[in-house]
């Protein structure tokens, strides 16, 4: 089978929600000004295509602001110094034009429903993937994450993949308890791995062999697999 040269089709590049049109996915040369601009939370490489292992061009200092003239929800187009290319969505938060960034709710009683429901299959659940038994509680971390927001009345897509495209992008900087924190623990850059973000460095997922357990956000392996969160 050939090897993609993309890990997002560009299909699935959208342009920030705004009403621009961008058939056949980002293009450097399809839009006449910036749609919004970008601070960088954390240096990124700026890279020659949305592709993490596409050739580096240089590295951006935390606090730079950047021209963004698309984006989905992994790879923002950005003009930096001259030359267009992209950074990884994860280390900037993008700031549209006539709008404000994405506020984190406080003291959200759902985000404590949520957290609660789910500590209470601690122990309780079989990891089996594509499965969403939930009479047996066999599930995966999607039919898992799926099944917890159901119970409070909540109902979001099934796949890993399809939950990362609902609800609202929120930057790693802004996550607050009960939004859905995504990775890639297979084809790099893929999101297949969901969990629960509950603050404080944890978040709570299914994980085979383990089952529902608490994980450290920080620890470097979900560090370097960290693709997206979600608010639901």
């Amino acid at each position: 089978m050939p090897k993609r040269k993309h890990y997002f089709g560009k299909k699935t590049m959208l342009s920030l929600g705004l009403a621009i049109s961008m058939l056949g996915g980002f293009s450097a040369t399809a839009l006449a000004a910036p749609v919004a601009t970008a601070t960088v939370d954390k240096g990124v490489n700026f890279r020659a295509d949305q592709n993490v292992n596409a050739p580096v061009w240089g590295f951006i200092n935390a606090g730079t602001t950047l021209s963004v003239e698309a984006a989905n929800d992994y790879w923002v187009l950005v003009n930096y110094n001259g030359k267009k290319g992209y950074v990884s969505r994860s280390y900037v938060t993008v700031h549209e034009k006539g709008t404000t960034p994405t506020k984190p709710s406080t003291g959200s009683s759902f985000a404590s429903r949520i957290l609660n429901t789910a500590s209470s299959f601690k122990g309780r659940v079989t990891y089996v993937f594509g499965s969403e038994d939930i009479q047996r509680l066999r599930l995966d971390c999607s039919s898992f994450t799926q099944h917890v927001f159901q119970l409070q009345g909540k109902t979001i897509p099934r796949s890993s993949k399809a939950q990362s495209q609902a609800g609202s992008f929120v930057p790693k900087s802004q996550l607050q308890p009960g939004d859905l924190v995504f990775f890639s623990v297979g084809t790099p850059g893929v999101v297949n791995h969901v969990g629960i973000y509950m603050g404080n460095g944890q978040f709570i997922n299914n994980l085979p062999n383990e089952g529902v357990i608490v994980s450290d956000f920080t620890n470097a392996y979900w560090t370097s697999h960290y693709i997206a969160g979600r608010r639901m």
